[in-house]
């Protein structure tokens, strides 16, 4: 049988993409902080989604182990049946779509709010949506070393953490929880429903070479983006106090308090090509997993004509959904944190469930599928 995406990745430029889709929305926009009600230890609440997140993708990662030859979008119809597995299977889709849609939105505003504040949004948005829907249409093996390419400027935007060190003051991450523990539980699901994106990996894990080892990457990756998460956090707050919740993007105010000697300013550019490359990269991420997600879901034989359409499509819903920087703030603070905690939690409670009936004796559920893009052959490193 054909496969409909050939390419492989290795575990290192997994562990890539996924940092790369967990910190588009944190290097300069930077969500969670946006009018948080306790800036001083708004800390605790980016710790508290980290941990849960670990939990969350162990049960995920694990589950789809069970399955090494199928995505996600497949094995739904396997444990769930053709009829459930195939509208569970469209949800995730839709919300990549989505999830897309809002990346590219995220990018158009602040490259307008911060640098071009005469330019039309809807510029930026093309732009990066053709970009990334091109990577998309030649498949994962050139995401992933895309992927590779812009980590490389993760280590940079951390050293920025550091540089305007002279300007903290950590009596600004002061008092420690002033309004309880529970407005912080509140709050990291904000920050969990970020988390939650990285559930595109459902989609990655039987292109993983050495797929045995894919969960260690996948705790790395998180680790990794939640100390940058907890870091920037207490940076922002120690150096601008409680009005770090206030700016569109805290992040470029920070940068710009940087300056090496008499000859380098304007460093905000640097962290700003980095993010336009990684919300590139992410968007491409969640381009390819739904084109081949539909593909898979209605029996195609090729993903690659659904690419464009798709990024068309995540294109006008970029437009339609907001009117304006206040609308996307509202979304992520309100909207984002309830669906889509209910969304993916609720469609792996549900695959497990099904899978748990399964293991327990249960016959196969009625219609469902055998795999289809991928060769259900013997891996030696899965």
């Amino acid at each position: 049988m054909r496969q409909m995406e050939a390419g492989r990745i290795s575990l290192f430029q997994t562990m890539c993409m996924l940092l790369v889709i967990r910190l588009t929305a944190t290097t300069i926009a930077f969500p969670f902080m946006v009018q948080h009600e306790s800036p001083s230890d708004a800390w605790i609440g980016a710790a508290i989604s980290v941990v849960t997140a670990l939990i969350v993708f162990e049960l995920m990662v694990r589950l789809s182990l069970n399955f090494p030859n199928m995505t996600v979008v497949q094995y739904s119809q396997t444990v769930l049946g053709k009829f459930l597995g195939s509208i569970v299977a469209l949800l995730l889709i839709l919300f990549w779509i989505l999830d897309t849609a809002v990346a590219a939105r995220a990018m158009g505003n602040a490259l307008v709010n911060a640098f071009m504040p005469e330019t039309p949004a809807l510029v930026f948005i093309i732009m990066s949506v053709f970009l990334s829907a091109n990577a998309a249409r030649n498949g994962i093996e050139i995401i992933g070393r895309w992927s590779e390419l812009v980590s490389v400027g993760i280590p940079l935007t951390t050293i920025m953490l550091v540089l305007p060190f002279r300007a903290m003051d950590f009596q600004n991450l002061l008092p420690i929880l002033p309004y309880g523990f529970g407005i912080h539980l509140k709050r990291s699901v904000v920050a969990l429903a970020i988390f939650l994106r990285l559930s595109v990996l459902g989609m990655m894990i039987p292109y993983v070479h050495n797929r045995k080892e894919i969960l260690r990457y996948t705790r790395y990756a998180i680790l990794i983006s939640g100390f940058l998460l907890v870091a920037q956090a207490i940076v922002l707050v120690a150096i601008f106090g409680p009005q770090a919740t206030n700016s569109a993007v805290p992040t470029l105010q920070l940068v710009r308090q940087i300056t090496i000697g008499e000859f380098f300013e304007r460093l905000e550019l640097i962290p700003v090509a980095i993010w336009v490359l990684i919300t590139v990269v992410n968007m491409a991420v969640f381009v390819w997993a739904s084109a081949l997600g539909i593909a898979q879901l209605f029996n195609l034989n090729r993903f690659q004509p659904l690419v464009y359409p798709i990024g068309a499509l995540a294109t006008l819903l970029s437009i339609l959904l907001f009117k304006n920087y206040l609308e996307q703030v509202l979304y992520f603070k309100y909207l984002q944190s309830v669906f889509v905690p209910l969304l993916v939690l609720g469609v792996y409670a549900l695959l497990y469930a099904g899978f748990a009936l399964r293991k327990l004796g249960f016959n196969r559920p009625t219609g469902s599928v055998t795999p289809m893009g991928l060769e259900a052959e013997a891996d030696e490193n899965k």
